[in-house]
């Protein structure tokens, strides 16, 4: 999971959505939008900063680098992104599943 919350938010800065020198979210703001553990967030944070995408700084959080990617990895592969791809569309799905079946006990309680 942490490598999808790392891709997603290196998306964002290869599309120009975060900039050079901006700050990262902190590790809980990414942790409650992606509905993961603190330690899940702080994973994907690290992998971004092993990707060389981001840079710590010990006492005020992560920051996008202002150099490319200096790393020879090249990060998940086609088929991870895929099989992620896949998990978001199954929770999407489960949620939806899960909303009807709320509504339908709100239905029977209601008679």
């Amino acid at each position: 999971m942490n490598e999808q919350i790392a891709t997603e938010l290196r998306n964002e800065i290869t599309t120009g959505k975060r900039k050079p020198g901006d700050k990262m979210p902190s590790v809980r703001e990414i942790a409650d939008r992606f509905s993961v553990s603190a330690g899940t967030a702080s994973k994907a944070l690290q992998l971004l900063s092993k990707w060389g995408v981001v840079h710590p700084d010990s006492t005020r959080g992560y920051f996008v680098s202002s150099q490319p990617e200096t790393t020879d990895e090249q990060g998940p592969s086609p088929e991870f992104l895929a099989l992620m791809e896949e998990i978001k569309a199954i929770r999407g799905d489960v949620s939806h599943l899960r909303d009807r079946l709320r509504q339908l006990e709100e239905r029977i309680e209601a008679e």
